[in-house]
């Protein structure tokens, strides 16, 4: 499993953070590559989301379960179709308002045979789209902030484990 590990502060109480953390669904706005997110569910375990993302040629609808919630400190969740990982949000409470942690574990093998994979070698299609997935969470977490602390801002990512998405040469 590769895992990306990043964090950066929001000028918010916890409790507003994490309240903003269970409903996605103007997420949409922030990004020219999230289509569309719908939620089924309170945001509590069980909660499915489905996050329709497109780029080049490509469209996927990821499949998310929230599987834990500690309110309002974490939120744990596993996808359910396709590519393997499992995530959380943890919300930690600071002087200034929270610093906003996002854990992702990936399993880069589940990448393969996907669409991409037919159209790009995989080693190359990983190359395209390690840039794009790092601009994209730089931009919605840019735009999250903003909506939370009512204004736009540079928001600093922390990156504290970066994935290598390592992937067996063999199983193609």
């Amino acid at each position: 499993m590769d895992v990306l590990e990043a964090s950066t502060r929001v000028a918010v109480a916890p409790s507003e953070l994490f309240a903003f953390l269970q409903d996605p669904s103007g997420w949409a706005s922030y990004s020219d590559h999230v289509e569309e997110v719908r939620r089924y569910g309170d945001g509590g375990p069980g909660t499915d989301y489905r996050i329709t993302v497109s780029w080049w040629r490509f469209s996927y609808t990821v499949h998310e379960r929230v599987t834990d919630v500690d309110p309002p400190e974490r939120i744990d969740w596993r996808t359910t179709d396709g590519v393997r990982a499992t995530g959380s949000w943890r919300v930690e409470s600071t002087e200034s308002g929270s610093r906003l942690w996002l854990r992702i574990e990936v399993d880069p093998e589940t990448l393969r045979g996907g669409t991409l994979a037919r159209v790009l070698p995989f080693e190359e299609l990983i190359a395209r789209l390690r840039p794009v997935v790092a601009r994209e969470a730089e931009t919605i977490l840019t735009g999250m902030v903003a909506d939370l602390e009512g204004e736009p801002r540079p928001v600093e990512i922390e990156l504290h484990q970066e994935p290598s998405f390592t992937v067996r040469a063999s199983g193609r």
